[in-house]
């Protein structure tokens, strides 16, 4: 038998979707157009185990950006893990994840994330970090806020008011972190994960946007030019799913959250995706930066020690934010694994020794999930 590991190339794009039907029970094609329907340059972005020349195993690795309080961070996206059922036990998915790990890391990327089972993904450095919060909006709720009218505002699928492409993203790139998306690839991206785009107008004015899933049960990404337009835009969509409704706002979108806190069921805040930090102490900054002007945080200093990759004094000054490597005594040491549920996780809420800590972490680190792979 004739083993090789390599990256795949564009002539072998549809084998590969294939394999990762074959293997998932699913159409990659319309879970993740972006990547599985008509894209044969994201065929190198696939590391491949192969047998004779057959694919076994495939792990992808996909390159992205974002911009975190108007920093770019480079990242990669881990998707599409898969094995041979017959191919299974021999390593291929150790291999081919410690490969993409390393290319990533060639590549000076900042971090990398995936979804998947926690124990399966921590031997690879992967740890629970995205924080998620969601609101459940039922028909109940709709029907006890009569006096909220929705009387003139439309609901309409993006792919037929394409002009509103550009003021769409025009309200995803004002978020405080957002992906870099192009306009031509904005639709599509919108529609990853059986979702699709719609608009909100408002007596024929452009009132935002929202993605919702093809069952009408979950809506994320809702952007909206004026917030004072939040229960109006919310109950519309609950008229138009006729049944319960999980609404997933982002943290900072304040009045958001107040609006559902005000009528929602319920609300759950949890783990979303989980994080490689490659490069720990500017993530730790720039996530520590936003959180200080999003919320506000305590002035103060702490000595981290994260094993394997060094010991770094934190410092706050007037919502100054630094990180500097340096060989004092550490206040709190942690592992990489632990370093990313310890400081980013949302389980981690008041589990801290002290009141800087409390107020410095959980840090926010919520990436759209549109763009995940």
């Amino acid at each position: 038998m004739n083993l090789e590991f390599r990256k795949g190339r564009p002539d072998e794009y549809n084998d590969l979707i294939d394999f990762g039907n074959m293997v998932f029970r699913t159409d990659f094609a319309a879970l993740l157009p972006k990547l599985y329907r008509g894209n044969p340059e994201m065929a190198q972005h696939h590391y491949l185990a192969l047998e004779d020349g057959k694919i076994k195993g495939m792990v992808g690795s996909f390159p992205l950006e974002f911009s975190m309080g108007g920093e770019t961070v480079k990242a990669f996206g881990i998707g599409t893990v898969s094995v041979h059922p017959y191919a299974r036990g021999r390593g291929y998915m150790k291999e081919l994840m410690n490969r993409a790990v390393a290319g990533a890391r060639a590549a000076g990327a900042d971090l990398m994330c995936l979804g998947g089972q926690r124990q399966r993904y921590e031997y690879f450095g992967f740890g629970c970090a995205c924080q998620r919060r969601s609101y459940t909006l039922t028909p109940a709720n709709r029907r006890h806020w009569k006096k909220i009218s929705t009387e003139g505002v439309e609901l309409l699928p993006l792919s037929e008011n394409s002009a509103y492409t550009a003021d769409c993203l025009g309200l995803h790139n004002a978020q405080p972190i957002h992906a870099v998306r192009r306009l031509g690839d904005f639709a599509g991206i919108c529609r990853s994960w059986s979702s699709e785009p719609w608009i909100f107008r408002r007596n024929g004015e452009f009132l935002g946007y929202c993605v919702l899933n093809d069952g009408c049960t979950a809506v994320g990404e809702l952007l909206l030019n004026d917030w004072q337009e939040a229960l109006p835009v919310l109950f519309a969509l609950s008229e138009k799913a006729g049944r319960e409704l999980t609404v997933t706002p982002f943290f900072w979108q304040k009045e958001l959250c107040r609006a559902l806190g005000l009528v929602s069921e319920g609300c759950a805040i949890e783990d979303g995706e989980m994080v490689q930090l490659l490069n720990f102490p500017r993530m730790l900054a720039l996530s520590l930066r936003l959180k200080g002007e999003q919320a506000g945080i305590m002035d103060g200093e702490l000595v981290l020690e994260v094993s394997g990759e060094g010991k770094y004094r934190v410092a706050v000054r007037n919502g100054a934010v630094s990180v500097a490597e340096t060989a004092e005594p550490a206040g709190l040491r942690i592992d990489t694994v632990q370093q990313q549920r310890r400081l980013f996780s949302a389980g981690s809420l008041w589990q801290y020794d002290s009141p800087l800590q409390n107020s410095w972490f959980p840090l926010p680190l919520e990436l759209p999930a549109q763009d995940m792979v």
